[in-house]
Parts: structure tokens; sequence; C-alpha cells
């Protein structure tokens, strides 16, 4: 059995365990939503420092997002996705929301990295600007692997959301060669994901 065999038995294990707790969650049992923490809280706090770096705010936000999930436990559909997944949703908005706030009042300043410099460009409003700046985060370690053009592709494609047409308009390559280049990197990503612990964070960004 492969490494990526067993993480992905694992997620689907995973998931199943969360969706029966979300809905033990829906009629009140506070024991599932205990279960629901121990399982998940490991994961999310990863997910909030890479996002955050600090410590405080990571807590503040998970506080408030569990809190979150408690309370809509019983609008969770399995039908509609992965118990995973839509807990992210929420722990990611809550970092949003904070992240937000923390634009309004650091207007001048930088955040290990300058998320100043993501939301520079007055196309991007702060939302998609800040959201642009988490998916860059998470990804940085992985691009850096990569040739810088097809970096760059994935990028574009990624985090300004451009088609193939106006990523080989904007690196001044054919079309099929800048399709060709973020196909490639998003599988050369993919594939650096299976062996990371970063594969479940990540799972539904690219």
């Amino acid at each position: 059995m492969t490494g990526k065999t067993v993480r992905d038995e694992t997620y689907v294990a995973l998931n199943a365990q969360l969706s029966k707790r979300l809905s033990d969650c829906a009629n009140g049992d506070r024991t599932a939503f205990t279960e629901i923490y121990q399982l998940t809280s490991g994961k999310f706090t990863a997910i909030l420092m890479k996002m955050m770096r600090d410590e405080a705010a990571c807590a503040d936000i998970m506080q408030k997002a569990y809190l979150s999930i408690w309370k809509n436990a019983n609008r969770y559909d399995p039908a509609k996705g992965k118990a995973f997944t839509w807990m992210l949703v929420i722990m990611r908005n809550r970092a949003l929301d904070a992240l937000r706030a923390r634009t309004r009042y650091r207007e001048t300043e930088t955040l290990s990295g300058s998320i100043i410099d993501t939301l520079e460009d007055d196309s991007l409003s702060p939302i998609e600007g800040t959201q642009a700046w988490m998916i860059r985060r998470l990804l940085a370690p992985y691009l850096s692997q990569l040739d810088p053009d097809v970096a760059r592709a994935v990028q574009l494609s990624t985090m300004e959301g451009m088609s193939a047409r106006e990523i080989g308009e904007t690196l001044d390559v054919p079309t099929n060669t800048a399709k060709s280049w973020v196909r490639r990197g998003l599988m050369r990503i993919r594939k650096d994901l299976e062996q990371s612990d970063d594969a479940m964070s990540l799972y539904d960004l690219l």
C-alpha cells in the first residue's frame, strides 16, 4: 500500500467520523463536539498559523470558528461536501475577518512578506487581495520548486484568476504554452502535496 493510498484512506475515514459527529452535535451532543475538536484542532492550528503567524490571533479565530461550527452543525449536509472542507471554510472565513480587521488598522505596515503588496492593485478588493495572500502563503514553498515561468503562470491562474489566454498575453507566450505551464505546475504541486502535511489544508485550493 502506497503512502498516497494510506493518506487518501485516512482522509476518507476522518470525514466519515466528522460527518457523524456533526450530526450528533446538531442534536446537542457535547461529547461529539469535543471529539470533533480533538480530531481537527491540530490540523486547523497548523493551517491558521501559516495564514496568521500569530498564536493569539489563531486561538481567537479557532474559538470563534468552533463556536460557529457547534451552532451551525445542523446546516452541514454531507451530500453537498466533505465535513472537513465545510469546517475549513468556516475557519478560513474567520481568518479573513481577522485579516480584514488587521489591514484596516495597519494600512501602512507590512505583514511577514507584505499583505499590503498584495492589496496595492486597485483592481483587487480587500477580500480578494487577502484571499490571494492566503493562497500565496500556503503555496509559496511549492512554487519555489518550480521553473520561474511555470511558477508565475500558476500564480496568475490560482491567485489572480487569469485565463490561459490572459496568462499568455502577460508572459508573452502562446496560449497553449501558458496552459501547459499551469497544468504542469499544478500537477507537480499536487504530487509534492502527497508527501506533505499540507495536503489537507490545500486539498480544495488546486
